[in-house]
């Protein structure tokens, strides 16, 4: 399902496409990623790929064992504690879907910023709107959605940021998306939940194009108003010298 279904592969190549622009790779150069809550390691397969010298992160043993057979890196841990890491390691810090099942969503924020460099990025997503909860919620065992104004609160107050950046994304999509999420809440046409499914490959492909299509926008800086998820880019700041007392 990863490897194919439209809202893997877009979301996938939305988080390329920015991370190209922040942090670029070339034949000398390979961005140390560590991607937390990794699952089953299709983004840490596209890291690769791509040129990154990427690492994952996760607590389900299952899910390590997918990482193993895709030949990407992987080691088991648990937010927010993650013993083992070095701190100021990675250039960039993934957490995709992973702070809504979070208990202390800060504190597992601030360790995701632990873990970057000075001036190195944490890029996130989550999903947007409580107002759009359904059983599919439920299902993968989240704890909340968020609103643009809910995020930026946790980033600001979860540790040292010179950057952030918030965006809806997943808008081209969402008014048939709000179509459906409705007549889950008020019809119950779902009398139990559903995890998503593969579409014919057409409309696999086109629903695919058109969401990814929104890395454009969103690489340039661009600020969707509304949508199903939301984005986040934050940028670790650099100690000030001149505020550290001497022993």
């Amino acid at each position: 399902m990863e490897s194919t279904h439209w809202w893997f592969t877009a979301k996938r190549a939305i988080v390329l496409s920015l991370l190209n622009r922040l942090i670029p790779r070339n034949s000398t150069s390979h961005p140390a990623v560590c991607d937390l809550g990794c699952g089953c390691g299709a983004m840490l397969f596209a890291l690769k790929q791509a040129g990154y010298s990427a690492e994952g992160i996760d607590n389900n043993d299952n899910a390590l064992g997918y990482c193993a057979s895709r030949g990407v890196r992987a080691r088991k841990g648990i937010l927010p504690e993650l013993s083992g890491l070095e701190e100021n390691s990675y250039d960039a810090v993934l957490m995709l879907d992973v702070l809504e099942h979070l208990a202390d969503p800060k504190a597992g924020f601030a360790a995701a910023l632990r873990l970057t460099k000075p001036s190195g990025y944490v890029i996130c997503t989550l999903p947007a709107f409580q107002w759009l909860w359904t059983q599919r919620d439920v299902f993968h065992h989240h704890n909340k959605r968020y609103n643009r104004r809910e995020l930026m609160e946790l980033i600001r107050s979860s540790g040292p940021i010179s950057y952030t950046w918030v965006s809806y994304m997943n808008f081209f999509l969402f008014p048939l998306a709000f179509v459906e999420r409705l007549a889950n809440q008020w019809f119950a046409l779902r009398k139990t939940p559903k995890d998503l499914h593969l579409v014919p490959r057409p409309i696999n492909a086109l629903l695919g194009s058109i969401f990814a299509s929104e890395r454009h926008f969103l690489r340039s800086g661009i600020r969707f108003p509304y949508g199903l998820s939301l984005l986040g880019v934050v940028q670790k700041s650099v100690p000030d010298p001149n505020s550290q007392t001497s022993a």
